[in-house]
Order: structure tokens, then C-alpha cells, then sequence
């Protein structure tokens, strides 16, 4: 019996003294004018114990609410990017023509590098290198890809095109 009381205190102990997985908490102050014009409010992020990660302002904007694997933020110089806990860049992030991000969908967001898209999980880890010319989010399993296609004049419309291929989150294209 004593065993087993020592050995579950023992579990106890060591189970608390685990660290939890750090997460990020997105913050916006108001009341801040931001540097970067014409930004008015100021954005970054805390720990669950209100520790300052990244100080307001640091980024011109922090988009992300809620951080486990990856923020989008948008840097000065580097644009609108995903970056890790360790603030390494990861990828380059999307706009979605409205002044913020293009959203993750499915566990997969949109990214982009030298005008081709490709998509990583929900992670931040790149699953499909950026090689097409157009791309679409993933809705219901599949996104739409093409490499045969022109930007839209319509604000509804990002691409002109007639023929898509569906990948897979792997990509794999469906047939």
C-alpha cells in the first residue's frame, strides 16, 4: 500500500512538473497609436501568464488570435508571413483582398512564394511546395489548382480561368 501511495505521489510530481505547451494570446491596444501608419491600434502577444512574447507593435500587425504551432503577422520587411514559436519565418501568408489574412481551411491555409501557391497544415509545415500559378482554399477535402490561369478584374473573382485541377491535401490530384 505505502508503495503504490509513493509511487502515485511520485507520478503526481512528475506529471505536474511537466510544462504545458506554450500557447499565444493575441492582444490589441487602442489606445496605443502604432508607429506604422496608418495603423491605428497596436497588436501582439502574451503567454497564458500574461508574459509578454511578442511587445506591441513589434509587427506591424499580429493576426492570429489564438497560437499553438504558427502566427500570421505582417512584417515590415518581410511582408505578410507565418512565423513559429522561436518567431522563425515559415512561410509567406496570403491576403485575402480585404485587408487581412486568407483564413485556414480544413487544417491547410494558403501560402505563396515567388507568385506560386502551395499550402501548409495547420502546423505551419509546408505539405504542398508553392508551384501553382492560382490556387483556392480547401473546401470539402479538395482545393482547386491551376497553373493555366489570369488575376480577375472582378472585386468577387480572384482568378480567370476555365479548367482547375482538384489535389488532395497530400497533392495528389483527384480525378
Amino acid at each position: 500500500m505505502k508503495t503504490v501511495l509513493i509511487q502515485i505521489l511520485t507520478l503526481l510530481i512528475l506529471v505536474s512538473c511537466q510544462s504545458k505547451k506554450s500557447q499565444w494570446y493575441l492582444i490589441k491596444n487602442y489606445d496605443q497609436v502604432s508607429k506604422y501608419k496608418p495603423f491605428g491600434y497596436t497588436s501582439g502577444y502574451i503567454n497564458q501568464n500574461a508574459d509578454t512574447i511578442i511587445p506591441l507593435d513589434k509587427y506591424v500587425r499580429c493576426f492570429t488570435d489564438t497560437v499553438k504551432y504558427y502566427a500570421i503577422v505582417y512584417d515590415k520587411k518581410q511582408g505578410l508571413i507565418g512565423i513559429d514559436l522561436n518567431e522563425t519565418k515559415l512561410f509567406n501568408a496570403v491576403w485575402n483582398g480585404e485587408g487581412s489574412e486568407v483564413k485556414e481551411s480544413e487544417g491547410m491555409i494558403l501560402i505563396v512564394e515567388n507568385k506560386k501557391y502551395g499550402f501548409a497544415n495547420n502546423k505551419g509545415e509546408i505539405i504542398i511546395e508553392p508551384k501553382y500559378k492560382c490556387a483556392e482554399s480547401f473546401k470539402n477535402g479538395k482545393a482547386k489548382v491551376s497553373n493555366n490561369c489570369l488575376e480577375s478584374d472582378d472585386e468577387y473573382l480572384k482568378w480567370k480561368m476555365n479548367t482547375w485541377t482538384f489535389i488532395d491535401k497530400n497533392g495528389n490530384e483527384i480525378k
